[in-house]
């Protein structure tokens, strides 16, 4: 499981997956159906803006998605406008996407999906302690940017490793108590309501796990 954080925005989220997000839910305010984004930047300059929305007029939504984000190159619609979605549209089991319910393609993940598993699992729980872990380590070493890893063994309550990079130097990870029971008490996992991560995103929006 990998955990990370990056002193780049106030969420501690790459820039071009806060970009994209806060995008996708401004888009999504004005028009609430299927559609996805994508923000590509060279350092802090947005480069190209796609956005590609269900049940919309082409200019309408290209001014819409200008007001809301200066960038070099816009594609909207690229494919044309489009008015059937969702699973009519795009039928079967195809799974989340996980770079997208992590940190985006930019940041290695450890490959186990969140949605469908509950807390007992250290796909979900591991991925979240270490996100934690990121985060306080980057606050209390005023890093910019933290990679946590972690790894465990089915049968085995403690991870078989714990280590994070902080600003390219790896350091020992002390301190949690990261068995699944502890990382249980420690996010308070038992009163999260999970739906809301499958909104819009496990990290950056204020869980405990964010902290």
């Amino acid at each position: 499981m990998m955990g990370y954080a990056t002193a780049e925005t106030e969420t501690a989220m790459p820039l071009e997956y806060e970009l994209a997000r806060t995008l996708a839910e401004k888009i999504f305010a004005v028009y609430p159906y299927d559609g996805k984004v994508q923000v590509t930047v060279d350092g802090t300059e947005v480069q190209t803006v796609v956005a590609s929305f269900q049940n919309t007029k082409t200019p309408e939504l290209l001014a819409l998605v200008r007001s809301l984000i200066p960038a070099k190159r816009y594609q909207i619609n690229p494919a044309g406008e489009w008015h059937q979605g969702g699973f009519d549209a795009d039928t079967g089991l195809s799974g989340r996407k996980l770079i997208i319910d992590n940190y985006g393609p930019e940041v290695r993940i450890g490959g186990g999906s969140f949605s469908g598993k509950d807390y007992t699992k250290v796909d979900r729980s591991g991925a979240y302690i270490a996100r934690r872990i990121a985060v306080d380590y980057l606050k209390s070493r005023n890093a910019k940017e933290v990679i946590v890893k972690l790894a465990y063994a089915i049968g085995v309550r403690e991870p078989v490793m714990a280590m994070a990079i902080v600003d390219g130097v790896e350091v020992p990870v002390e301190g949690y108590d990261l068995s699944p029971s502890g990382i249980r008490q420690f996010l308070k996992l038992d009163t999260v309501t999970f739906a809301q991560t499958a909104l819009w995103g496990h990290f950056g929006k204020g869980f405990p796990w964010d902290a």
